[in-house]
Order: structure tokens, then sequence, then C-alpha cells
């Protein structure tokens, strides 16, 4: 009976000896695995093995680190022609990707006889190589330019102003680090896009957390020190409300804050509000729950009314409140339930405490205003789509009005245009004489 149990651990001994030598035989030799990137246009993964190696499939899995309700990486299944195995990403079919993007591949080998090999994860952060970047980072931002010495720093300094004064005004902190990219001009900003309008000055992609700018040196202390506050106020309000039920936020309330971002107002926004009030020029607030007018001057003065009222929300009842605001309209609830629910008021009411407040004439209200739906103004673009913003009049002439064509795809900071296989997001104008 001794002999047994010794007979049992042979027979397991031999058959384990035997598994291992099974698959040191049958593991293959990789020569060659790298991605190489073409930017923007595509990614080209390769796998090379050597002679003998009996693989006759394989599939190569790929995911981007990006913010997703949706993660899950992308197979591709290949049949193995020699010892090569090659594939192209093309990104003009899938959607742009910022630099600054994480990239991750592994390779699954199937031999003749289907024994599966896995080949170790590779990664590789995808750059704009044209240019020598130079980077800094403070407080979870990291700024990448290359022209103008003086020109990170600045924005760097910006930037991080622009996070205190969120954190002091709405206690809103930046969770995700971010990258923001400064090219030299509008130009060269745009050579790394695929789709995007001529006049474009810079593109968002708040799924990447990175945002991109075309800001000559010239204009770095103008232009440069509004608009990166002001789109990176965007991204940190992005990263609080983050959700998946299809909650959004009015237009009035996402441009206010990210104005609110960038400190006191300037001379023209208290100019706007003075003739709103003198004049009696602001718009019903309702109006400007989706995209603001077309027209510059109106343009302007609805960034300046948007501030306004987002300052009064925040001197009034604080930064706890606002915080509240932004958490039930990410839960999908519409704009006025949102607000009665947090406050006590609806869009109307809201206005029309605003307007006692600041001294502005009283509207009527009509009794039963009509009710926009929240999906009207989507909260993200599409993954891997970028949101672009105008380049400043002193580098670019305004648009023709062609540019902005009436649509319900109204995208946070502008109009949404459909162009094949994406949606992209146009921002609106701002302040005169900063955005056109």
């Amino acid at each position: 009976m001794k002999k047994l149990p010794i007979l049992i651990t042979i027979i397991i001994l031999i058959w384990g000896w035997r598994a291992s030598v099974k698959m040191v035989i049958a593991q293959p030799t990789i020569t060659q695995n790298e991605a190489v990137v073409d930017f923007p246009n595509e990614i080209t993964f390769t796998l090379e093995l050597a002679e003998g190696s009996n693989v006759v499939d394989a599939v190569l899995t790929y995911d981007v680190d990006r913010f997703s309700c949706l993660d899950a990486a992308s197979d591709v299944p290949l049949e193995v022609e020699g010892n090569r195995i090659e594939w192209e990403w093309v990104l003009s079919r899938s959607g742009n990707l910022p630099p600054g993007t994480s990239v991750w591949w592994e390779w699954t080998l199937i031999d003749a006889n289907g024994n599966e090999t896995a080949v170790p994860r590779q990664t590789l952060t995808i750059m704009d190589d044209r240019f020598e970047w130079r980077m800094l980072e403070d407080e979870g931002v990291h700024l990448y330019w290359y022209e103008g010495d003086l020109v990170g720093p600045l924005l760097l300094e910006a930037a991080v102003s622009g996070l205190v004064t969120l954190e002091a005004e709405m206690g809103i902190e930046l969770q995700d680090d971010v990258q923001i990219f400064i090219y030299g001009d509008a130009n060269e900003m745009r050579e790394a896009l695929l789709y995007v309008q001529g006049w474009a000055g810079g593109a968002a992609f708040p799924d990447y957390n990175t945002i991109l700018l075309g800001v000559e040196p010239r204009s770095a202390d103008t232009w440069g020190l509004d608009v990166v506050p002001h789109e990176l106020a965007h991204l940190v309000v992005d990263q609080f409300d983050r959700s998946c039920v299809g909650g959004s936020r009015p237009t009035w309330l996402d441009e206010g804050l990210a104005m609110v971002a960038e400190g006191d107002p300037g001379a023209d926004v208290i100019e706007d509000l003075n003739q709103g009030i003198n004049g009696n020029g602001f718009e019903p607030l309702r109006s400007l729950n989706g995209s603001f007018a077309a027209d510059y001057d109106q343009a302007g003065m609805s960034y300046s009314q948007s501030y306004s009222v987002v300052d009064y929300l925040l001197e009034t009842y604080g930064a706890e409140q606002m915080q509240q605001l932004l958490t039930v309209l990410a839960d999908g609830n519409g704009y006025d339930e949102s607000l009665e629910q947090v406050y006590g008021f609806n869009v109307d009411g809201l206005e029309s405490e605003w307007r006692a407040a600041i001294g502005a004439p009283s509207r009527p209200i009509p009794p039963t205003p009509t009710r926009l739906q929240a999906a009207a103004v989507p909260t993200y673009a599409l993954s891997g789509v970028p949101q672009t913003m105008p380049t400043p009049p002193s580098a670019a002439e305004p648009p023709p009005e062609t540019a902005t064509p009436e649509s319900s795809g109204v995208g946070i900071c502008g109009l949404g245009i459909i162009l094949p296989l994406m949606l992209v997001g146009f921002v609106g104008r701002r302040k005169r004489g900063e955005y056109v």
C-alpha cells in the first residue's frame, strides 16, 4: 500500500515536468515588438517572430488611457503570414488622439496546435514630434510648450491661479492631472488635429484631460492669460461632475464658472453689465441654456451675463450649494428641476432674483415657459473628438457666418457640427476682443 502514494507522486512530478517542457518549447521567440506613431494620422503595430515559431494566428489587443463609461479594449484578430505581423490603427476612422495620450497593446499568439501565448504588454506615450517640447508641472498641471522662454512659466502660473480661484470660490479641486499643449501659433496647432475648422485656435479633449492651444508668444500675456484658466476650468468641472447617465449643464452655468476661474472681471465684462443694466440689454436667462447667439456683440454680452449670474449664486448661496447643483445636474435631472431641488427656484426664478440683486429692470416671466431638454447640451464630445475654440482676433479673421450653422447638437462652449464618423463641438464667442 505504501507504494501507491509514491507512484502517484512520481506520476504527478513527471506530468508537471512534461507540461513545463511543453510550455518552454511552445513559447515563440519575439525579435521585434513595437508601435510606430505617425502623428496624428496612424499607429502601426509590428510583431516579428523568430524562424520556426509555428504561430498561425494572433490577436492584437490595444487601448488608451482616458475616461470612458464603457472602458473596453479593442481586439484585432490577424492571420500570420511568415514571421511578421503588422496592423495599422488609422485614427481618421476612430478619432483624434491628442499628444500626451498613453497607449498600451499586447499580443496573443496561437500556434498550429491551438496553444496560446500571451506576449507581455507594452506602452508608449504619443507626442507631436514635430517640435522639441519643454515641460513644467505644478499642482497637477503639466504644461508643454516650445516657443518663447517666458511662455511656459507665464501660462502655467495662470493655470495654477485658475485652480486656486476654483477651489476658493467653488470648493472644486482638480481630481486628475491635466495636460496643456501650447503651440506657437494656431496653424501649427490645427495641424495636430484631423478634423478642425480653419479658424480654430484651440481644442479640448475632456476624456483625455488634455487641452491644445495655439498661443503666439506676443499674445501669451493677453489672450493666453484668459484662455488657459478658462479652458482648464471646463476640464476641472467636467472631472467633478462626470456622469454616465446623460447629465449636462446649461451653457450659462458652464461658461459662467469658467469665467469666474479667470479671476476679477475685465473692463469689457463690466462695460457689458453696465449696458445690460442701464439699457435693459440682458437676454432671458432661459435662452442661454443652450448655445449663445451667433452675433459677436450679443455673444459677448451672453458671456458677461453668465459670469454675473454664476457670481451671484456663489456670493449669495455659497460654494456648497453650487457643488450640489453640479451633482444633481450630473445625475440627469433637468435644469429647472435641479435648481428647484437645490435653491428652491427654477431658471426664471433665478433670473428674477439676479436682476433684482444687480439693479437690472425686471422682466415679465411667461407663465408656462418652453422647457429645454437637458440632452440639448451634451457635457462631453464623443471619445477622441476635440472641442475646438477660435483663434483670437489678432491672429485670425473672424469666421464666416456659415461656420456657425443652426443645430440642435450643441456642445459646451459652442456649436456641434457633424463630420464623417465624428462630432466636433466648436467653441462659441467669448468676451469681445478675445474670441471670434
